[in-house]
């Protein structure tokens, strides 16, 4: 039954979304409201100013639209704050659902201020009713507990606006918003659950572009993300970095004598001994052919250096390798500029190349 096979599958998630980490959760509804802000933002702002168009409603009600025009037309203040908040904040996920959730409750308070303006209020449960489609549209881009909280907060203003509204159908109201906003509830939570399928196909695809398939290390790919402007992203004031570039000695004889499997077995090597011997927030990366990039963080160049030499004397004495090779390695502390400081490495690495070779040089 396809029935059991989606509720095994959203119970498969929702674990899933329980075992992030604080981390990895604000990325995944930083990327939940990203996706979805698009169409959430078109719904609202569209919302809030058909509802300027009620005023022909009003008007065959009282028989004038002059006492529910400046109720109508406040709905605009809410939407010029809504616009300028997100203007200076366009990459915040927490202001941006905030000012969502502004706008809908905007809505709202805009829509009771005109009701208390009109003769007859018989319809407003047809309106209270219609603005849980609102909640229903924001939610798409808001966390779980952000429905809950806003589905809670519309129920009181119901409770609070009744007291100068006196709402004809006021317990039919409350006994067909409760359910709902729990429904609501319910929805949001099985959508979430959904995109987190969405989110994790979306990683291994990023991950996949960023990665080498022969070696799994990272490929130069990865530098369009971590470098911008030149300079390398989220570096803290005082970090010392430092940069390494490896190259296999005599590679093109490895392939030569030995095969290109044999060669594809000793890039492999080079790229797993690199990830177990680097550390978490190092970058490996398979710069081209047999050169193997390292950006090795909190780190400075003496102990870059040190852990380069370590490295190069496990490579020459390993029994493990598919055949036996050594490596050189060029070694520069970051400079703050990023191409220049992959220049000071290759010369670096191009005078061990030429002084020998199996040798750590710093430049």
């Amino acid at each position: 039954m396809r029935t059991i096979k989606a509720a095994k599958t959203i119970m498969s998630l929702v674990s899933d979304l329980k075992s992030m980490s604080r981390e990895e959760k604000a990325d995944f509804y930083q990327s939940k409201c990203d996706y979805y802000q698009g169409i959430v933002e078109l719904g609202l702002v569209v919302s809030a100013v058909t509802t300027i168009f009620f005023i022909y409603s009003d008007y065959m009600i009282n028989g004038s639209a002059l006492p529910t025009l400046i109720p109508r037309l406040s709905i605009l203040i809410y939407v010029a704050i809504f616009f300028l908040v997100t203007h200076y904040f366009p990459n915040n996920h927490r202001v941006t659902v905030i000012m969502d959730f502004f706008l809908g409750h905007g809505m709202v308070i805009a829509a009771s201020w005109t009701a208390y303006n009109l003769i007859d209020r018989s319809n407003s449960i047809e309106g209270i009713i219609i603005v849980n489609l609102i909640w229903l549209v924001v939610g798409f881009a808001a966390t779980t507990r952000d429905t809950i909280i806003n589905g809670i907060i519309f129920i009181i203003e119901i409770v609070i606006t009744n007291t100068f509204n006196h709402y004809t159908n006021y317990s039919l109201i409350m006994a067909l918003e409760i359910p709902i906003i729990i429904g609501i509830m319910f929805v949001h939570y099985v959508m979430t659950a959904y995109y987190l399928d969405h989110y994790r196909v979306t990683q291994k695809l990023e991950l996949a572009m960023v990665t080498d398939p022969l070696t799994q290390v990272y490929n130069r790919h990865l530098l369009e993300k971590i470098i911008s402007e030149n300079t390398i992203n989220d570096v803290k004031p005082g970090e010392h970095i430092a940069v390494a570039l490896i190259d296999i000695d005599d590679f093109k004889k490895i392939n030569d004598e030995n095969g290109h499997y044999t060669g594809d077995l000793t890039l492999l090597y080079m790229g797993q001994k690199l990830s177990k011997e680097t550390h978490d927030n190092d970058y490996v990366i398979r710069y081209g052919g047999e050169e193997f990039v390292l950006i090795l963080r909190n780190c400075d160049v003496n102990n870059a250096c040190a852990r380069m030499e370590q490295f190069r004397q496990d490579i020459a004495n390993a029994k493990d390798t598919p055949v036996p090779f050594t490596i050189s390695v060029g070694v520069s502390c970051y400079t703050g500029d990023y191409s220049k400081t992959l220049q000071n490495v290759d010369n670096a690495l191009y005078k061990a190349k030429n002084t020998g070779k199996n040798k750590v040089v710093v430049m």
